[in-house]
């Protein structure tokens, strides 16, 4: 059976999912993440090891910023001195993205 890709963000898994069709990659093959490959086989995105764990890993650091930024924006929402500007959504398709459950 395949093994799941996952990463820790402060020391909890989270499971890392296809760009194209949100659902967990696995390794395949054997379980490398420097030299292996992963990826969602049913839609063929797959990539070598670090690619997978570069983009999730930039994925997870765009998606924490947005999650602050949306704070803000709600915080700004209701005062009549605060506005936020700011980007709340991601304007680029990242390959690999990471379940946060946040």
């Amino acid at each position: 059976m395949p093994e799941d890709v996952s990463i820790s963000v402060s020391g909890v898994s989270h499971p890392v999912l296809c760009g194209t069709c949100k659902q967990p990659i696995a390794f395949i093959g054997e379980p490398d993440a420097d030299s292996g490959e992963a990826g969602c086989v049913a839609c063929g995105n797959v990539a070598n090891g670090q690619e997978v764990a570069r983009t999730a890993v930039d994925y997870a650091k765009d998606e924490g910023q947005l999650i602050v930024n949306r704070a803000m924006r709600d915080a700004a929402r209701g005062s009549k001195i605060m506005s936020f500007n700011g980007q709340t959504a991601h304007d680029k398709h990242h390959r690999f993205s990471v379940d946060l459950k946040l």
